[in-house]
């Protein structure tokens, strides 16, 4: 399924330009589901990463234990737990400084997820995968036709916490909303799938593609 990057800022924003920030729209491949996030990159965390490609491992607890620690302030080591302690040394060296049994970190979210939008052959499938990407982010599920029996598909969407939208071909009609934010409960979960988009958008960069570039009405495959 083809997405078009004016629908899909139209499903994140209610229009598809929204004056005064900087958005940036990506394809990627999270827990074998391809789909598209809008985001704002954090332009402090670009240019810590930037000299060598750096990224965190996908590990969870890497993750974890990072959102324990304040950003920009040193903690002592002994104040961690045995777990997080144990998990210290798998954290790559350019997102801690390290010194006298103290931490201090410098790594953090790298791009704010504003929305996933998740496309499927039919609202069954954009929803399936929408729920299995997980709550980490917003999840909009997009399907090309609007269902048959409406009450069904939206009451769906609603348990499960994905907003559902059909995208005839003209304009992107939004039949769920999403939440408006993933709990802090899944902060961790949030983070790692931020990853997964930064290095989407590292890549386009390395290959001299960039949204910017794009024609308003250029088509965003997924992967």
């Amino acid at each position: 399924m083809a997405l078009d990057r004016q629908h899909i800022l139209g499903l994140a924003y209610g229009a598809p330009d929204r004056p005064g920030r900087e958005r940036e729209t990506v394809g990627f491949r999270f827990r074998g589901i391809d789909a598209v996030a809008v985001c704002q990159p954090d332009d402090e965390q670009r240019r810590l990463r930037a000299a060598q490609d750096r990224s965190l491992v996908s590990r969870l607890g890497v993750f974890e234990v990072l959102q324990t620690l304040p950003l920009g302030a040193w903690i002592p080591v002994d104040s961690l737990t045995a777990r997080e302690r144990a998990i210290l040394p798998a954290v790559p060296r350019w997102a801690l400084r390290r010194r006298n049994r103290h931490v201090l970190r410098l790594a953090d979210v790298p791009v704010d997820l504003e929305l996933v939008v998740v496309p499927g052959e039919n609202w069954q499938d954009a929803l399936d995968r929408a729920r299995h990407l997980g709550p980490a982010a917003r999840r909009m599920a997009v399907c090309d036709s609007a269902p048959g029996d409406p009450v069904p598909a939206l009451l769906e969407a609603d348990y499960h916490g994905v907003g559902l939208a059909v995208v005839d071909g003209s304009r992107p009609r939004t039949l769920v909303e999403p939440p408006p934010r993933s709990s802090d409960a899944v902060a961790a979960l949030r983070w790692r799938l931020a990853e997964h988009v930064y290095m989407a958008l590292r890549e386009r960069e390395l290959t001299c593609v960039s949204s910017t570039a794009q024609p308003s009405g250029e088509a965003l495959r997924v992967p």
